[in-house]
């Protein structure tokens, strides 16, 4: 394994862990709430939680316009959608700048594949974007499709 291939595997793996720690956080936060009879605003957890994501974003995500992701806050997935014990890679790519990491990831019981695609932004590897596609049983495999990050 190269140097390079050892740190996009290192981002990634603290990428998945640092979301699955949020979509945890935000989890933990709504089933407090519900048992509290909603005392925290809408406009509150949305602001809480967007302020929880920019760090991350900052740190393992390209800077871009995204129609339907970024940092501010929209949803959250239970189970987590970002979990590293459900999630193996099976390769990795590396063409200059440009790089991708594939994995198998269980999700709800269902199976996928999932292709990270980083870009070398100033000497850091930085997710640009997810592709997934579904795995169901005894059929074809469905068309790769766009995941909001």
């Amino acid at each position: 394994m190269t140097e390079t291939e050892q740190t996009l595997r290192q981002r990634f793996t603290a990428f998945l862990q640092a979301m699955y720690n949020w979509e945890t956080e935000a989890n933990r936060v709504d089933e407090e709430e519900v048992e509290k009879k909603k005392t925290l605003s809408w406009e509150d957890f949305c602001k809480q939680q967007t302020e929880l994501r920019i760090p991350i974003y900052k740190e393992y995500i390209t800077e871009r316009e995204r129609k339907n992701g970024g940092p501010e806050y929209t949803s959250h997935g239970f189970p987590p959608n970002y979990d590293p014990s459900k999630e193996t890679i099976t390769e990795v790519q590396i063409t200059g700048k440009k790089a991708s990491i594939f994995t198998d990831r269980v999700y709800a019981g269902m199976n996928y594949k999932r292709e990270y695609k980083y870009k070398l932004v100033e000497g850091r590897w930085l997710l640009d974007t997810i592709k997934e596609q579904y795995l169901p049983k005894n059929k074809e495999p469905e068309k790769w499709k766009s995941v909001i990050i």
